[in-house]
């Protein structure tokens, strides 16, 4: 299981950031880790975790193993893991997930599709 001791060990290996302050007007497709805390107008592919922190803003869909989210999403999420809402974060769109964990004060506007074993398409093929 993704706790959130494994979520501070991972951040510690963030492979690409796009920092507060900075736009990307297009789709983001990675393997590493990536942290957003910028504004992202596309689409996020991403074959590790994704961190969208307080100031992060993501207009697009989202693929990936696990999200954590701080900031704020306009879109739909795919995640082969774990989408964990924090305190501050807000979902707008459909989420197909493995698993749900909305903390006290986040937000989801959509609707959510628990996917089970047998429905989980391997992240790899999705992205590529």
């Amino acid at each position: 299981m993704f706790n959130s001791s494994n979520k501070e060990k991972n951040i510690n290996k963030i492979e690409t950031l796009v920092g507060n302050g900075c736009t990307v007007i297009g789709s983001i497709k990675g393997d590493d880790l990536l942290k957003v805390d910028g504004y992202v107008e596309g689409n996020i592919l991403c074959k590790d975790d994704i961190f969208l922190g307080n100031t992060g803003y993501c207009k697009g869909d989202i693929t990936c193993q696990n999200a954590f989210i701080s900031g704020k999403v306009e879109g739909n999420i795919y995640c082969s893991g774990f989408l964990t809402i924090e305190t501050h974060g807000k979902v707008i769109g459909d989420v197909n997930i493995k698993n749900l964990v909305i903390k006290d004060g986040g937000s989801f506007e959509g609707n959510c599709s628990i996917l089970n074993s047998t429905k989980l398409t391997p992240i790899e093929s999705l992205i590529e």
